[in-house]
């Protein structure tokens, strides 16, 4: 007898359809990140903050919001060159064909569109394009047109890398920029910016009134809507289209898989969405949204939306939030747009009368829309704005220690609090297990030591140690992270231990993506992309990982001296873990990365707001470095600034690890 599909069902493992048991955890990277993703949207305005809560906090919350996006401090507002390059006359609108400059030679191209007859001033509203061919593509023109029809003025933008707007958002999406996140840039900074210019050009206009401005997109241009909304108090109404969802998702569904660069922010303070909406309260705000958008799932956006609901209901207004959907896919139906229409009316018009009208299905000729007419400004500056928005620090060498001790308190706190502000409170990790993993004739002995970090991963220290001890007084301990791409760590780490003299014991850490927790290209590109939404980059953990296992060894050594080496890669781990843990007493580099402005280097967040590698090594000051083989040239930097402290010799080069011995 068969049994129906539904009773094998029942009967299963909930394992086998692919979930793991009830209770049980899921250990994987993809467990933890995903863990991590529920308990940021979890935590993300939680309790609604009370009126005094709310305004008493609002300042700093918009803040670190600007900062997010890059943005804190805000650029300077040069002249907008702003040019209009033709006018199309439709009978009862108008089409402007305009571009301006968001920051000299920084293009950015829109059509504006108005009524034909203005007799005083109008609503303006801003319309943000989603990436697809910018404000020529038809769903981009019917909206603006509509505006421009019933009483508005609307300025609709190309995004940054399409239409005739120049620049790059597909950095770490598909150029390999993970050097943007080390920069503290994502393009959703440059795209908010640009609205924001876009702001001042509409205010500047004699047929718009200032006090009344909104902004709505749909998809890229949703998302930019929101982040507009929450960094500029000027917009008094935001409708975001099918953008709007929670960081759990984003990390759970993979779905940032299928988002660009400017999609998200660079998450220090780990914010969700309801964490933005709070800043748009008590303005004027309405979610649409697809339920069946592959993209944005009803899971999320509704719980956020239910969330900020409850803000502005704290807040006394209530009537101002609110969310439409409708069974569609990633994109617009009438029934949204007649929303969107309805909700602008209400709140710039003043009109609440429910819109029964849509959009006509003329569509503009693509050419007569464009604004340089084919040939796009040379040498524009768009391409340059990773460079521009977020600037990197400019050290300089020290007169004096005491000028030096200044600079190096303020470097190391800054990096606690914005790089590093997501690291466990406590380094020390539970020990799970030790295990013996043998000896040999010579009295070298192995081993293993199991623990579990504090984002629920269980990792390993491989030991390895002569026995008895052959050197003189105490020798310290040589911690280091495994090599990615080393093949096995067994037996004290494998290929991936340094050779040093074998009366050093050493103890190689598996820090995640090494050893048993390695992931393949199929996950490795979402998980370098997640976790800058989780308020960390894979290297940035890679260092907790290994600051786990230094707590973990100086345990067992009863607070033993201890060495930390990093090779290639490792080295920037082994940099970052020595500044964080003061107790470490010396430095081994062998062909460390120049710095983090190179894609191909260690990306951590904002790093380079507060120093490149050398000046960053440079904070160890007064502890020793050693450098295997040579100095790399940008670490000349770093030699000098100790030589200028009166400690050049604290600085040194070894020809190779064997030779290598703890100084005197």
């Amino acid at each position: 007898m068969k049994h129906p599909t539904s009773l094998l069902l029942l009967l299963l493992p909930l394992g086998w359809l692919g979930a793991p048991p009830l209770g049980a955890q899921d250990l994987s990277l993809y467990g933890s990140v995903s863990r991590e993703g529920r308990a940021i949207s979890g935590a993300s305005l939680a309790r609604a903050m009370s009126p005094e809560e709310w305004e008493g906090t609002l300042a700093e919350r918009r803040e670190k919001w600007r900062e997010m996006l890059g943005l804190s401090p805000l650029p300077e507002r040069t002249p907008l060159q702003a040019t209009v390059t033709g006018v199309l006359d439709r009978g009862d609108y108008v089409v402007e064909k305009i571009h301006f400059q968001s920051s000299p030679g920084a293009h950015v191209a829109g059509n504006l569109y108005r009524p034909a007859k203005i007799t005083g001033k109008l609503p303006a509203v801003l319309y943000l394009c989603g990436h697809s061919k910018g404000k020529v593509n038809a769903p981009y023109q019917a909206n603006p047109r509509w505006f421009g029809q019933h009483g508005y003025v609307a300025l609709v933008l190309d995004p940054i890398q399409l239409g005739e707007c120049q620049g790059m958002h597909h950095g770490t999406y598909r150029e390999g920029r993970f050097d943007w996140p080390s920069r503290g840039y994502t393009p959703a900074g440059t795209e908010v910016w640009n609205a924001m210019r876009a702001l001042d050009y509409l205010e500047s206009r004699d047929d718009v009134d200032g006090e009344k401005m909104g902004v709505t997109g749909l998809s890229g241009g949703g998302a930019m809507s929101w982040f507009l909304g929450a960094a500029d108090e000027r917009v008094k109404a935001v409708a975001p289209v099918c953008q709007s969802g929670s960081i759990e998702r984003m990390a759970v569904d993979r779905a940032t898989d299928g988002h660009c660069d400017c999609a998200f922010w660079i998450n220090y303070y780990r914010w969700c969405w309801p964490d933005i909406g709070a800043l748009i309260a008590p303005r004027a705000f309405l979610i649409a949204s697809g339920s069946e958008d592959v993209l944005w799932r009803p899971a999320g956006y509704r719980d956020v939306a239910h969330r900020i609901r409850h803000q502005y209901a704290a807040l006394g207004v209530p009537d101002q939030f609110d969310l439409v959907e409708d069974l569609s896919p990633h994109g617009y139906t009438p029934k949204l747009r007649q929303a969107i229409f309805t909700f602008f009316n209400t709140h710039l018009k003043n009109d609440p009368t429910p819109v029964r009208d849509d959009v006509t299905d003329f569509v503009e000729p693509e050419e007569n829309l464009l604004v340089f007419g084919g040939t796009l400004p040379s040498g524009d500056t768009m391409m340059r704005m990773d460079e521009r928005l977020v600037q990197a620090a400019d050290i300089a060498l020290p007169d004096d220690e005491s000028q030096w001790r200044t600079h190096q308190q303020a470097a190391l706190a800054r990096l606690r609090e914005t790089t590093f502000r997501n690291l466990p409170a406590s380094p020390a990790p539970r020990l799970r297990d030790i295990l013996a993993d043998g000896g040999t004739r010579d009295g070298t002995t192995y081993g293993t030591r199991v623990f579990d970090t504090a984002d629920g991963l269980t990792l390993a220290v491989k030991t390895r140690q002569q026995q008895p001890h052959t050197g003189t007084g105490t020798a310290p301990t040589i911690l280091f992270a495994m090599q990615p791409e080393a093949r096995s760590t067994f037996t004290g780490g494998g290929a991936s231990r340094p050779p040093f003299a074998p009366e050093f014991p050493t103890a190689g850490v598996e820090v995640r993506h090494t050893g048993a927790t390695s992931v393949g290209p199929g996950y490795l590109w979402t998980l370098r992309r997640v976790y800058p939404l989780l308020g960390h980059t894979l290297p940035e953990r890679q260092v907790s990982d290994l600051l786990a296992g230094t707590a973990l060894i100086r345990r067992e050594t009863d607070g033993g001296p201890i060495a930390v080496y990093g090779k290639g890669d490792t080295a920037a781990l082994a940099i970052y873990a020595a500044l964080l843990d003061p107790e470490i007493g010396e430095i081994i580099l062998e062909n460390p990365p120049e710095s983090h402005t190179r894609p191909e280097t260690a990306e951590f967040l904002g790093i380079l707001r507060t120093g490149d590698l050398p000046q960053n090594l440079a904070l160890l000051h007064p502890r020793p470095i050693t450098f295997i083989g040579k100095i790399p040239p940008a670490y000349e930097w770093t030699k000098r600034v100790y030589e200028a402290l009166g400690q050049g010799d604290r600085i040194r080069v070894v020809g190779s690890a064997r030779e290598w011995r703890p100084r005197e």
